[in-house]
């Protein structure tokens, strides 16, 4: 299991790469290009989905019931000392802009997506430093 956790991150890795190569440098710039904006909404979404199936395997690893939602994977990690506290709890948010951009729950705010994108490179890539100390 830990192979395909292993795998899971060195693709993370790349996708948060291919990411902060496509971020623009202002909002402006992200509006209006169409493009760019899908693209970066795609590697937010696979940047996160690799998140959770880690999450759940981690869970799983541990003979433990599976998280209730994707938000609770995280906190989950706490009691398996996995996460701090605290780190657990700034980036189990970003669930919520992954379901808006799978589910499209309400039209997805550009400017959201914009303002945390610096935010999502810099969990992600503590998220990936956090796992391989602890797998």
């Amino acid at each position: 299991m830990n192979e395909i956790i292993i795998n899971k991150l060195i693709k993370m890795e790349k996708y948060i790469s291919e990411l902060e190569k496509f971020k623009p440098d202002t909002f402006k710039e992200y509006q209006n290009d169409q493009l760019k904006r899908y693209a970066i909404e795609r590697l937010i979404q696979l940047i996160i989905d690799l998140a959770l199936d880690i999450n759940n395997m981690l869970i799983k690893k541990s003979d433990r019931y599976p998280a209730q939602d994707y938000y609770s994977s995280f906190l989950e990690l706490i009691d398996l000392e996995i996460l701090s506290k605290e780190f657990a709890k700034d980036i189990a948010p970003s669930t919520g802009i992954r379901n808006r951009l799978v589910h499209e729950y309400e039209e997805v705010d550009d400017k959201v997506v914009y303002q945390n994108l610096d935010k999502l490179i810099k969990y992600y890539l503590s998220y990936i430093k956090h796992i391989n100390e602890n797998i």
